[in-house]
């Protein structure tokens, strides 16, 4: 399982070394976070973390490991009466594309938080994550 701690201050990290992205909420289903996420400032990019999730792969008990399915949704909050969910897309790209190369980056230089298979990246566009917000997900499985 992956240090959560660890797992979100890795994250706020990478916010903090991106100018595009103002703001890290991690999301827990509780009966706030949607208050909290429609409050977000319109024009806003925000990180979404979600903890991960794991499985393990492992047959032998000596050699135990788990892969931590695990998505962040890089989203940005829109006025839909003035733009589409298409430009926010647009618009989202550039910072979709620097995380994911931070990711890449942070693996190469051994970050232990960010150990995972690159064979299992995969980025999609998210238009109903909630009402007003657009943007990309990523999803990567982390090895512990």
């Amino acid at each position: 399982m992956i240090n959560l701690v660890q797992y979100r201050e890795y994250w706020e990290r990478v916010a903090a070394r991106l100018d595009c992205i103002t703001e890290v909420l991690p999301v827990a289903v509780d009966k706030d976070m949607g208050k909290k996420i429609q409050a977000l400032p319109t024009g806003s990019i925000t990180l979404f973390i979600l903890p991960p999730g794991g499985e393990s792969d492992s047959r032998n008990p000596d050699a135990f490991r788990e892969a931590n399915q695990c998505v962040v949704f890089i989203m940005e909050k829109y006025n839909p009466q003035r733009r589409t969910s298409f430009s926010v897309l647009e618009s989202s790209q550039e910072a979709i594309e620097a995380v994911k190369a931070m990711m890449l980056n942070d693996l190469a230089c051994g970050c232990p938080v960010m150990r995972f298979d690159v064979s299992t990246l995969n980025t999609l566009p998210e238009t109903e994550f909630f009402a007003g917000f657009a943007g990309w997900s990523i999803g990567f499985k982390i090895i512990t």
